[in-house]
């Protein structure tokens, strides 16, 4: 029996398109389950794609989706006396016989649609992808602009250049040891000016569009899609994340006292958190807690 999920797939199924059936699939527990296609046998066109769609549980999961293509559908290849002849037979066998290579052949027809997602299709597509974005200059704004904007859709970004105070290593400064103008420096360290790209991600809300906190949402997406494709690209990058409208900020001001005022929203103001900052490599790199804002709010 279909539960929730399956009743409202196929309530609403001829509203999809294959490849958003199967992104919606793979998040189900039909994941690995058996795909069968098959064609919708008709004479007549239809206005949809997809037609039906059928789970099975037992004894192993399978998905059976029924389309409005192929060679049994009317714009079927096939001579019409071979339709005619499937009609004034009384056993399905030559009808299962063709839905075997009909399978085969949408099975290939949908794959080719996105065959960056099939990698019997494209061998080494995402090694081939990896370079055509090293070709695009992964430290050129415009290019870094076009990357973010595919991971954020839904905010404003702003990419500039910036020059950056970066740390490093160097030799200490030793009192009757060290002469001036060796190189050596207090501390151990020395900062010189770097160049390197900030973003900005500007959002108006607070929560994503899942209904998770932004500060969440775009630590995760950064993490999970935007840094692995430069992780072999030398840059020195800040990304900060800004929000227009924060709620659920608690200030206390110097005139009001914790317990003897009530709470009160506090006007619009923009927060500023930190995302990412350092190398993209991962020498240098400093991911800040998505939890803590680590900048001042700007009013």
């Amino acid at each position: 029996m279909d539960g929730p999920l399956e009743q409202r797939i196929r309530e609403r199924i001829r509203s999809f398109d294959i490849p958003a059936l199967l992104t919606l699939l793979k998040t189900t527990r039909y994941a690995g389950a058996e795909i069968e296609y098959r064609g919708q046998r008709t004479a007549v066109h239809q206005s949809h794609l997809v037609h039906d769609i059928e789970f099975i549980d037992a004894p192993d999961l399978k998905v059976i989706i029924t389309v409005n293509m192929g060679l049994l559908s009317a714009q079927s290849p096939l001579p019409s006396f071979l339709m005619q002849t499937m009609d004034q037979l009384d056993h399905d066998r030559l009808e299962r016989f063709i839905g075997y290579f009909d399978h085969l052949l949408l099975r290939d027809c949908f794959a080719g649609l996105y065959p960056e997602r099939e990698e019997s299709l494209l061998p080494g597509w995402r090694r081939a992808s990896r370079d055509r974005l090293r070709l695009l200059r992964p430290t050129c704004p415009s290019t870094l602009h076009w990357l973010f904007h595919k991971v954020f859709p839904e905010t404003e970004l702003a990419v500039r250049r910036e020059v950056r105070q970066q740390r490093v290593p160097a030799r200490e400064l030793r009192m009757g040891a060290s002469t001036l103008g060796e190189g050596d420096s207090m501390g151990g360290f020395a900062a010189i000016p770097t160049g390197g790209v900030e973003v900005r991600i500007h959002c108006d809300e607070p929560r994503a569009s899942n209904g998770v906190l932004w500060a969440e949402e775009a630590r995760r997406r950064f993490d999970a899609q935007v840094l692995p494709l430069l992780s072999e690209t030398v840059l020195m990058l800040t990304v900060v994340l800004v929000l227009r409208d924060q709620e659920s900020v608690l200030r206390l001001a110097p005139d009001g006292y914790l317990g003897y005022y009530a709470l009160q929203d506090s006007p619009a103001q923009t927060q500023q958190v930190v995302i990412f900052s350092g190398d993209t490599t991962g020498l240098q790199g400093l991911a800040n807690a998505p939890d803590g804002y680590t900048r001042a709010p700007s009013g």
